[in-house]
């Protein structure tokens, strides 16, 4: 009785994945770019935030936490959309003592979803 060959099995190239860089916007004018693949909620120094990921035209992938004001800006919708978000200026307006400065953002999101991006 014959035996059907055994197939050998597929090589695959690999490569190493490394967590998403941790941004923190530290001046104004400071823009980052990228289309926006998860919003999760974490935990920072005992409080609860959110944390955007993106995901940037080489594929490289950042975290940024999420302020008041980008909070209010960024919503699950955008998932999928490429996004720049420029750090523009602080706002101490209604500043309690003790508390910095809220800062500001502009955020600017595509009208549709990134080509193989559709599924978020």
């Amino acid at each position: 009785m014959a035996t059907a060959p055994q197939s050998m099995p597929r090589r695959r190239e690999m490569q190493e994945v490394k967590a998403p860089e941790q941004f923190q916007f530290t001046r104004q004018g400071q823009t980052i770019a990228g289309v926006l693949v998860r919003i999760e909620p974490t935990q920072v120094k005992g409080k609860d935030a959110l944390e955007y990921m993106l995901e940037g035209e080489n594929r490289q992938r950042l975290t940024i936490l999420g302020t008041a004001d980008l909070n209010k800006k960024i919503n699950p919708g955008h998932l999928g959309r490429w996004l720049e978000i420029r750090y523009e200026t602080d706002d101490n307006s209604f500043q309690k003592e003790g508390q910095s400065a809220m800062r500001i953002f502009k955020v600017n999101a595509s009208k549709q979803k990134e080509p193989g991006y559709e599924r978020l």
